[in-house]
């Protein structure tokens, strides 16, 4: 199993930054009997990050050695495979590895690596169990931060962000003399809290001179984007009376200040279709990007302009009209072929936040960013909210057709690629009412019923039975659209698979509160946008406030005026995201985060079903690097709209 190292997860990044302490490094004895030269060529291999070479010639070494500077040598190989992104090449190493008695910190390491393997294989039990116990004082530092940075990213995957930013806390107060990875630690721990709602921070924030109360302020600051450097800074400055004991760096103070926001001197092109079949969609991002616009103060204001994008001949043409008139910034097109023409151009003078991702997920350009609604997370984030729940084996249950199949095979891989099975797949023809025969294969219902017919042709008899359902089975990952999920679900209880958990993405819910209708989906778990099931009243820019303004922000395309927020609020980010691989903002859409290919990420929120309602259970955290389906027509990046309809975008003879 290998892992990109550009999209490894926060625990990797955690220990990367703790590289300097040591934490991978022999003790003094390994030291003094390892050969200098050696030592030098894998300390010098290890600055370069060229691990899997490091690791080799450790694992090399330790075969030629005796005890017990064998096992150090293994050990010290197996972490270093660790963090190439190797696994299993840190796995075959546990075998050779027999504790010393004597060496606790030896020990200690070992745990703590097979916690980490545990953690990026998503077993949160396991690596809770191997947590346990914690280490005393007395425990050399460097390995009492690594225990802490284990605990945030479990944290982390439990969805439980002020916890994982409580562990970061201690880290930073244990990094007392190095300030380079205290800087790192704390832009970590303010963007753990700033991934939190301002609900949420608002409610749990305790009062000065708390050193966890004078984070989450500053969440709150960072979170509000104050465009002027003059406002930042007496803000900051307001912040620093309140809690002037607190252990924020001035250099990390300082840095906030240094990443202003958008100003009156920016010029912003905005490329979106203004006719056609993609008019609405468009209308709505539009609206969304407008509503986030006006939370600037007036004098602060970037300068905009619109541009009619609705031909797909004319991409080349708008964009460079777009720079003749002075655009500093570009966003859109919306059409996936259009971002594709922009991506194929050899210079781009300034950079674009496309509004679609392109099929080819290798498909780069260092000025380009792509940004959609794309199922592809949708997918994978149900496969990895199923694995930390405790589940192993899947039934499929997906629509006929393009959509669907891509929507399955998505799922499908990310299963298998955190070590589930899938015992069945089956489709459904969306067009039809009665789903039976389908949901029998699904759920072994037919084998059942010939197994009682066969047993009634040998006794001669009817028998007074009932047919049973397969029992190997979990849950059911099903994608419906709501009109045809609430004909699924009644269904599947008849063909007894009521028990049965049933994840599902976004395109369950239609974003309209309807309780009648959505009673007969029963108890459905889905991953969808925070922006369209948070209750939050204090955000300006929250649905709630905006439904007041603009109606339409409760119709069918909601996900879209989500969209449309964070593609305003993103052009301030992109550049602090590209530069710091593994760092996310807070998004009305989800948490947000760059790949290595410049395209954006989202975290969404869990929620359930129940009764008709929709409610947030969590938000979904981020796990080992995605293994990504790459299928020749791959759907647009954009929405579904609800109640059972199609838009163009789910159309494959008219996607944009």
């Amino acid at each position: 199993m290998q892992i990109n190292r550009h999209l490894a997860t926060a625990l990797l990044m955690l220990i990367l930054i703790l590289q300097g302490c040591a934490t991978l490094k022999p003790d003094r004895q390994t030291e003094a009997q390892l050969l200098p030269e050696i030592r030098e060529k894998v300390d010098l291999l290890l600055t370069n990050e060229s691990f899997e070479a490091a690791a080799a010639l450790l694992q090399t070494v330790a075969r030629q050695s005796e005890s017990p500077l064998r096992e150090q040598l293994y050990l010290e190989a197996a972490e270093t495979w660790l963090k190439a992104g190797l696994i299993e090449n840190s796995l075959s190493l546990l075998d050779k590895l027999q504790p010393p008695t004597d060496d606790p910190a030896f020990a200690f390491r070992l745990r703590m690596l097979l916690t980490e393997i545990a953690i990026l294989r998503g077993d949160i039990e396991q690596a809770l169990d191997l947590m346990e116990p914690a280490p005393e004082e007395e425990t050399p530092i460097p390995l009492r931060l690594r225990y802490h940075a284990n605990m945030a990213e479990i944290f982390r995957l439990s969805g439980n962000l002020l916890e994982s930013a409580r562990e970061l806390n201690v880290m930073d107060l244990l990094l007392v003399d190095d300030e380079a990875q205290r800087l790192e630690i704390q832009e970590l721990l303010v963007q753990t809290l700033a991934s939190m709602t301002d609900t949420a921070l608002q409610l749990l924030q305790p009062p000065p001179p708390s050193n966890m109360g004078g984070w989450m302020e500053l969440a709150r600051l960072v979170k509000q984007q104050i465009a002027q450097p003059a406002d930042l800074a007496a803000a900051l400055a307001t912040w620093r009376e309140r809690f002037s004991e607190h252990p924020a760096l001035q250099t990390f103070l300082a840095g906030l200040l240094e990443r202003r926001g958008l100003s009156s001197s920016d010029h912003i092109a905005i490329l979106l279709p203004q006719s056609g079949p993609y008019k609405n969609v468009a209308g709505a991002v539009r609206d969304g990007f407008m509503a986030a616009w006006y939370q600037h103060p007036l004098e602060y204001r970037p300068q905009l302009r619109f541009y009619d994008s609705s031909k797909l001949e004319d991409t080349l043409r708008t964009y460079q009209q777009a720079l003749l008139q002075g655009a500093q910034m570009v966003v859109g097109p919306l059409n996936k072929n259009a971002v594709n023409m922009l991506l194929q151009m050899e210079t781009m003078q300034q950079p674009v936040l496309a509004l679609n991702q392109v099929e080819d997920k290798t498909l780069y350009h260092p000025n380009l960013f792509q940004f959609g609604l794309a199922p592809e997370d949708e997918a994978e984030q149900i496969a990895e909210r199923a694995w930390l729940e405790g589940h192993q084996q899947a039934l499929i249950l997906t629509p006929a057709g393009g959509w669907g199949e891509r929507i399955a095979e998505n799922f499908r891989l990310r299963w298998q690629t955190l070590g589930g099975t899938v015992l069945e797949q089956r489709q459904y023809n969306a067009s039809e009412n009665d789903f039976s025969h389908p949901i029998r294969q699904l759920l072994n219902v037919d084998e059942s019923q010939a197994r009682i017919r066969a047993l009634e042709q040998l006794l001669g008899k009817k028998l007074e039975s009932e047919f049973r359902r397969r029992q190997d089975a979990d849950f059911i990952f099903l994608a419906a659209r709501p009109q045809k999920g609430r004909q699924l679900r009644p269904q599947l209880r008849f063909h007894h698979a009521g028990s049965l958990p049933i994840y599902t993405t976004s395109h369950i819910y239609s974003g309209v509160k309807d309780d009648e209708k959505d009673r007969d989906l029963g108890r459905i778990s889905f991953v969808d946008t925070p922006w369209l099931l948070e209750d939050e009243t204090q955000n300006n820019l929250s649905r709630k406030n905006l439904q007041r303004l603009m109606p339409g922000v409760g119709g069918q395309y909601a996900r879209l005026y989500a969209m449309g927020i964070d593609s305003y609020n993103l052009l301030a980010s992109l550049q602090q995201l590209q530069a710091q691989p593994g760092r996310t903002i807070s998004g009305k859409t989800g948490t947000l985060y760059l790949d290595r290919y410049n395209r954006l990420h989202r975290l969404l929120a869990w929620a359930d079903m129940k009764a008709g309602s929709a409610s947030i259970t969590g938000y979904a955290p981020r796990m080992q690097t995605p293994t990504f389906a790459l299928p020749t027509q791959s759907e647009s990046a954009l929405p579904h709209t609800p109640n059972g309809g199609q838009t163009p975008f789910h159309d494959q003879a008219t996607k944009p």
